[in-house]
């Protein structure tokens, strides 16, 4: 694709006035203050990346309804203006961002409701940018559990962890965020409003699955406006086990054996002692372990007690020991604040990508001596997605402030998704910064998946440069080989670079900053 211009200041006037006639004045701000809020998402960007990317959007609105996403779709299809959909972007690829400015549409500020729980039918309606937190304690209170969610879920918006095709909590035993979704209403690139599926029954049958479609599509098709899942009862009990371990590898075989036998825990999680170190460095309260592997068990209470038994004597097996339940409540009160060692001052960047159970012990390794190599401070954590899919979330800590460090830093990641590729997996997620990773994760298949985006979006409007291509705003395609040149020439600038030693000097900061604060 030819990658939008900048828009010129008449030709923004001329489109924000549309915008202001058609879903009212006060929804369009065209603030530059405000506009810069919206140029980054997790991991903010260094300036520098303006000079690739136009990431300031020129325009952000907030629809109040269906009604004004379709107005607003059709305006951007008239004047050819991008578009980027936008949750609480809790992601770190640059999917929420603008390539080239253009319309960014806050999905947060008012289609966040509950339209409807159907307690007879098993099932909940929910606006696009309505939390998943949100979702799941509405549906508790109701008797109804939602399966699985993001492990940013207190802020983490339903149409937001869709469009990545995410991985999280309940993941093993519910699905991930494809699986829980009954139907979408979803404004396509020319402004219809379609359904993907029913309300109250599944999909299943022939016809290609459109819900399947968006899932994972990074807003790249079409702006999800409703989404309906299903539910389940809520279980009797629920109950968090824990297990510590002298090291990460040494989780590998019994973490094999629970998944191999009959037990079905909701979640599965692990972490290994660095990041428990780090937590304890930014002030909080984390074990002294090795490593820590958790379990949520969640059902009737004579099947909860019956799989707690069967856990407790694999994992005596391998030599692990069971922690206290205040430890285990704990680790799943904490499930969703993962990185909170980032509290001490310090930029983070997360990486995630999943390989085979077999593979659990080399790519813990394999993980560790990427991280020394590329001289980072750093941790590994980690779920199960399913049976047999392991996914790993090393995260490292940097001088933000260094841009040298931030973009040098951003090819762990490139060459995290190398190791897993060589361990029969691969990496997550594309965004702005990874796309050119399709052809090589999807193969042949990533021409049909480009055409498919050109067949429904022929104006190139829809969320441009992200998944199927980076393109820089002079119009320039990064081929992937151009891509594997440049993450590998930044992993051996890092390489030269002195070692991370961040952590320790903010951490002794941070604690004289916390310790101030107290006394006064």
């Amino acid at each position: 694709m030819e990658a939008p211009g900048d828009s010129s200041q008449a030709t923004t006037t001329s489109y924000v006035r549309k915008l202001e006639a058609a879903i009212g004045k006060e929804n369009v701000n065209t603030s530059k203050f405000e506009r810069l809020l919206y140029s980054h998402d997790l991991a903010p960007l260094p300036k520098e990346a303006q000079l690739a990317f136009n990431n300031i959007p020129d325009v952000v609105v907030r629809p109040r309804s269906t009604e004004d996403v379709q107005r607003i779709v059709r305006i951007a299809a008239e004047e050819r203006i991008p578009i980027t959909p936008r949750g609480s972007s809790s992601w770190g690829l640059g999917g929420s961002i603008p390539a080239f400015g253009g319309i960014l549409i806050d999905m947060t500020g008012v289609m966040n409701k509950i339209v409807k729980i159907d307690v007879e039918n098993l099932y909940v309606v929910v606006e696009a940018g309505a939390t998943w937190k949100q979702v799941y304690d509405a549906c508790l209170a109701k008797g109804l559990l939602l399966g699985s969610y993001p492990s940013s879920y207190p802020s983490a918006t339903v149409a937001g962890w869709i469009s990545t095709g995410g991985i999280g909590i309940g993941n093993y035993k519910y699905g991930a965020a494809g699986d829980n979704v009954r139907s979408m209403e979803v404004v396509m690139p020319d402004g219809t409003v379609i359904d993907t599926g029913f309300n109250s029954v599944c999909d299943n049958s022939s016809g290609y699955s459109l819900s399947w479609l968006m899932t994972g599509a990074e807003g790249t098709l079409g702006v999800i406006t409703k989404v309906t899942f299903k539910l389940t009862p809520a279980p009797e009990v629920m109950r968090p086990i824990s297990y510590s371990y002298d090291s990460l590898m040494a989780i590998g075989a019994p973490l094999f054996e629970v998944c191999r036998s009959r037990v079905d825990p909701m979640h599965i999680s692990f972490g290994d002692g660095r990041h428990y170190d780090l937590l304890r460095k930014a002030g909080k309260h984390a074990p002294e372990v090795g490593s820590m592997l958790s379990f949520l068990l969640e059902g009737d209470r004579v099947s909860v007690q019956h799989e707690e038994e069967v856990i407790d004597k694999i994992m005596e097996r391998h030599g692990g020991k069971k922690m206290t339940d205040d430890v285990a409540q704990h680790e799943w009160d904490e499930r969703c604040y993962e990185f909170r060692s980032r509290e001490i001052g310090l930029g983070h960047i997360p990486g995630e990508i999943v390989v085979p159970l077999t593979k659990f012990t080399s790519m813990a390794k394999e993980t560790y001596s990427l991280m020394d190599e590329m001289k980072m401070e750093g941790a590994v954590i980690g779920i199960m997605a399913d049976r047999n899919t392991v996914m790993f979330m090393p995260y490292y800590l940097y001088d933000s402030e260094s841009l040298l460090k931030s973009v040098a830093s951003l090819a762990f990641n490139k060459k995290f998704g190398d190791v897993a590729l060589r361990h029969e997996g691969r990496p997550l997620g594309f965004g702005i910064f990874f796309a050119s990773n399709l052809k090589t994760i999807r193969k042949d298949g990533a021409k049909y998946m480009k055409q498919i985006r050109t067949a429904l979006d022929p104006k190139e409007i829809m969320n441009p440069g992200k998944l199927t291509e980076t393109i820089t705003r002079q119009g320039i395609v990064i081929p992937p080989i151009l891509f594997e040149l440049g993450m590998d020439a930044l992993a051996i600038g890092k390489k030269m670079l002195p070692k991370d030693q961040e952590v320790d000097r903010r951490a002794r900061e941070y604690k004289v900053e916390r310790e101030s604060k107290e006394k006064s």
